[in-house]
Formats: structure tokens, C-alpha cells, sequence
């Protein structure tokens, strides 16, 4: 072979590859398939030893064995805004790819934001749902209130009582505002400007905040109020309850169970039931929203079905093992069985939650936005 047909050989193997290279590079991550995941990242919007912080990492813990190949997975805080922050990186900011997939514990508190819209740099209406655990609202306040129910609340100079939470559309900080108003409190101090449950937590320690619109799951096992509980620091006033089929707000398992739900509280209060446009958005956000949706893990937009699919098998496998379960419920203190829902599940209840409704303009109104 001549020297001039050796060159014109490899010039054109070497355009060939380059061709190949091209059409590879603009072929979708799916195309590469979703067993290729090598590693895994799950973000949080708080600071460390929160409920979603927990659940990251127990998470974190167990999945990777029922991922082909035993990916990596990584866990990272981005707190700020309330988890705004993450929620913004997470839909603006990550692109699909082969090798690796992100993913973000969310809250309640998100979905409410994504309906309120203010300040909100993300859809979740196309952010697909791969894993949710229910949980169940508790109102707590600080001992030095010297009140023992939401009736004792209202007999009380209102200045004291500081209503925490990390932003203005935080669940914390909107479902006890709201809380506060149905009750009929007046001029009470909200503050919503912290950074996680572990920071609030320290506030309420220190006396700086008096009342806290908590999770289940912060009084037992490693709870960031378990020890200010047991000490007598912090008090149960009410709790969302559950829903049952027929409509009905009970008290939930989950929580002590001489702790009315808000609905009692507020008959006891006022001897009738709540009524009109804001209990209406009340009782949507605390008992549908905040009580279905309490964590999930949510994926960004555009991420390939196969991925989607890939996690949501895994998780439901991970779900399980009684090694993961045991764990999950250490943390917890509660039993995993209540509480986990399949990711399908999930997705119809935030579809259902994010259609155009009339409790969501009250919703904005109360909050001046």
C-alpha cells in the first residue's frame, strides 16, 4: 500500500470517529441507559439534623445496593431561602447526564411556595416525585408562656408569643401565622428567618422563639425536640391529625395521643368548628399537603425516564428491606409502614394540590403577596 493511500486510510478513520463522537455527544443521556449511574447526589435546602437531612442520608445509606453497579452517593446541604435555594439549583442548574443523576429532599414547604409563586425559581409540577413519607403537623410552645392549650394561647399578651420558622412561605412559619389568626390571636411575632429546624430548635431553646410548627418525627427517636420535650422545655398543644377516607380529621398514632387536633382546639376555643375561605386553605395545607407530602425526593426536569424509573424501582426495593426499615425507624421512632407512599401516589397529590383553586388566592392574600 502506498504511502499516500495509508494517509488518505486513517484520515478517514479518523473523520469516522470524529463523526461517531458527535452523534454520541448529542444523543439524550437516556440513550446511554440508566445502569450506567455511577454516582448519586441528594441535596438539601436546610442545615444538618433536620428531618430532611435524616432523611438523606438513611436514604443514602441503603440505596446504593439496589442500584446496578453500587453507585456512589453523595449528600449535600445548600441551605438558604427556606430551601428556595436548593430548589432553584436543582430545576435552573442540573443537566441530564449518563453517569450521574441529582436529586432534592423536598417538603411541604416547597409545594406550598410553588403555589404561593413569590420568590419560587422553580416548576414542580414537571420535577418528577421518586420517593414520599407522610407526616403529621405539631403545634409546640415554650413553657415560659405558662399555656397549656391553644385556649390558654388566647388569654395571654400576644407579644410573647414568637411564631419561628426559616421564610415567610416556610410551612412552619405560614401554618402557625395562620394558626394564630383562626384562633384569633392577634399581633403576634413572626419571625421566619432561620436556617433549618436545628437552628429553631436552639431558638426555642434559648427562649428567642416560644412557638414552633413542628413534624411528628422531631419527638421521637433522634428528633431534633426530643430532649426539650422530656425536659419539659416544649409543650404539644395541637396537631394536624389525619384524614381518613370519609373526610374526617382524627388524631393521629404518631403523636401523643392527649394532644388535640387543631380542629379540637379550636372548638374548645370557640365552641363551634372553623369555617370559611382561610380555614379552607388551613386545612388543605396541613392536613392533604404538609401531611402526604411531608419529604420527598424529587428529581429535576428533563431528567430521562429510564433514570426516573431506575430510582423509583430501587426506592420501592430499598423500602423493602427490613435492614432499611429498621434503620429508617431508629431515626424516626415511628413505623415505616404508615408512613411511606408509593411515588405515584405522591405525583397525584401534587398535581391535584398545584390546580387553580380558590383557597390558593386567600392563601396569597393572607400573606400580602
Amino acid at each position: 500500500m502506498s504511502l499516500i493511500s495509508v494517509k488518505r486510510t486513517s484520515l478517514l478513520w479518523l473523520s469516522s470517529v470524529m463523526v461517531l463522537s458527535c452523534v454520541l455527544g448529542a444523543l439524550p443521556s437516556s440513550a446511554f441507559g440508566a445502569s450506567q449511574i455511577k454516582r448519586i447526589r441528594i441535596l438539601i435546602g436546610y442545615t444538618p439534623a433536620g428531618g430532611h437531612d435524616l432523611e438523606a442520608r438513611v436514604i443514602g445509606r441503603h440505596l446504593p445496593k439496589y442500584m446496578p453497579g453500587n453507585p456512589t452517593v453523595i449528600v449535600q446541604n445548600m441551605p438558604g431561602a427556606g430551601g428556595m435555594i436548593m430548589g432553584a439549583y436543582i430545576y435552573n442548574r442540573v443537566k441530564p447526564r449518563a453517569d450521574a443523576v441529582t436529586a432534592g429532599i423536598f417538603g411541604g414547604s416547597h409545594l406550598q411556595a410553588a403555589v404561593i409563586g413569590k420568590g419560587v425559581e422553580y416548576d414542580l409540577s414537571n420535577m418528577p416525585i421518586v420517593w414520599a413519607v407522610r407526616g403529621v403537623r405539631v403545634g409546640i410552645i415554650r413553657d415560659f408562656l405558662n399555656a397549656k392549650s391553644a385556649k390558654d394561647l388566647t388569654k395571654i399578651d400576644p407579644s410573647k408569643i414568637t411564631v419561628s420558622g426559616r421564610s415567610k412561605t416556610d410551612s412552619s412559619c405560614v401554618m402557625g401565622s395562620m394558626a394564630m389568626t383562626l384562633l384569633g390571636i392577634e399581633k403576634f411575632n413572626p419571625v421566619c428567618a432561620y436556617a433549618g429546624t436545628a437552628v429553631i430548635r436552639g431558638a426555642m431553646e434559648r427562649g428567642e422563639a416560644s412557638f414552633f410548627d413542628a413534624s411528628d418525627a422531631h419527638f421521637v427517636g433522634n428528633g431534633a425536640f426530643v430532649e426539650l420535650y422530656k425536659k419539659g422545655k416544649v409543650l404539644q398543644v395541637w396537631q394536624a391529625g389525619r384524614m381518613t377516607e370519609d373526610g374526617k380529621i382524627v388524631r393521629s398514632p404518631t403523636v401523643r395521643e392527649d394532644t388535640p387536633t387543631f380542629l379540637e382546639a379550636y372548638r374548645d376555643t370557640h365552641g363551634k368548628d372553623p369555617s370559611g375561605p382561610l380555614w379552607d386553605a388551613f386545612r388543605t395545607l396541613y392536613n392533604n399537603v404538609h401531611g402526604s407530602l411531608n419529604r420527598t425526593l424529587v428529581m429535576p426536569p428533563n431528567t430521562p425516564s429510564d433514570q426516573v424509573d431506575l430510582l423509583r424501582k430501587s426506592i420501592a426495593s430499598m423500602s423493602d428491606d427490613p435492614a432499611f426499615v429498621r434503620d429508617w425507624e431508629k431515626i424516626f421512632g415511628q413505623k415505616f409502614s404508615g408512613s411511606r407512599l408509593s411515588a405515584l401516589e405522591a405525583e397525584k397529590i401534587k398535581d391535584d394540590f398545584m390546580k387553580p383553586a380558590e383557597w390558593q388566592d386567600k392563601l396569597r392574600s393572607f400573606l400580602n403577596l
